[in-house]
């Protein structure tokens, strides 16, 4: 079996499962739609004008809303025991790690098909959809940065009894470069004219998005055998 079908086997086995259950995109959907709540009450944006602050407050959603997909997305391989059937498949562990990237990043990405919209409607009050494409594209390089780092992360502490702690805990001061630059690309776009200094604000953040990626995929991809065998 070739590379990529193995990879489309895990992928398929975890979208299956997950449109079975729907405990993960729901308790993901939940979260980041209470956490919009509360920022709407917190910050009244009825009232006052958060389009500024709108970069910062979507990406502030999105990071706990990724920790919590992340946990969950080896809960069901550690308590059902499916991580030891794929430690023993015919299977190069590194293309585990494909694999699950994929998965998070896919069920990121629908949760924030869902909410990015619904966040514009409630915070946002500048028409940016000139600039949609490339606000669009500074979330995939996130969500590849974020789901990277997170998979192999996650990896680690599956096999911890402080998993949900841990996590958050190694995580969080390692994706500091991809959320600033998270920030500063949706806020750029998000926050009113777009002039010369913010284009090459966002540039300079877009390359630091795409070099983040290429480290901490290759980095984890080459690590990922000596870690999901502890």
């Amino acid at each position: 079996m070739s590379s990529l079908k193995q990879i489309w086997a895990i992928l398929k086995k975890d979208i299956v499962l997950e449109l079975r259950t729907k405990e993960m995109l729901i308790s993901m959907f939940l979260f980041v739609m209470l956490t919009m709540i509360i920022f709407n009450y917190s910050f009244s944006a009825e009232r006052n004008d958060l389009t500024k602050f709108g970069g910062g407050l979507l990406w502030l959603a999105f990071t706990f809303t990724s920790l919590l997909g992340l946990n969950r997305s080896f809960v069901h391989e550690k308590d059902e025991d499916c991580m030891d059937g794929l430690l023993l498949s015919p299977i190069d562990r590194s293309l585990i790690y494909a694999a699950k990237v994929l998965s998070n990043l896919i069920f990121l990405s629908i949760i924030e098909i869902i909410a990015i919209p619904i966040f514009s409607v409630f915070f946002i009050k500048y028409d940016y959809t000139p600039k949609l494409g490339l606000f669009i594209i500074g979330v995939i390089l996130s969500n590849i940065g974020i789901a990277s780092i997170g998979t192999f992360l996650a990896t680690m502490a599956i096999n911890t009894k402080t998993r949900d702690l841990l996590l958050p805990i190694l995580m969080l001061p390692l994706i500091v470069p991809a959320l600033w630059a998270a920030v500063t690309i949706s806020g750029a776009i998000m926050g009113g004219p777009y002039g010369h200094n913010i284009a090459v604000d966002v540039s300079n953040a877009l390359k630091l998005l795409v070099f983040y990626d290429i480290v901490f995929l290759v980095v984890p991809y080459g690590l990922y055998d000596f870690v999901i065998g502890e």
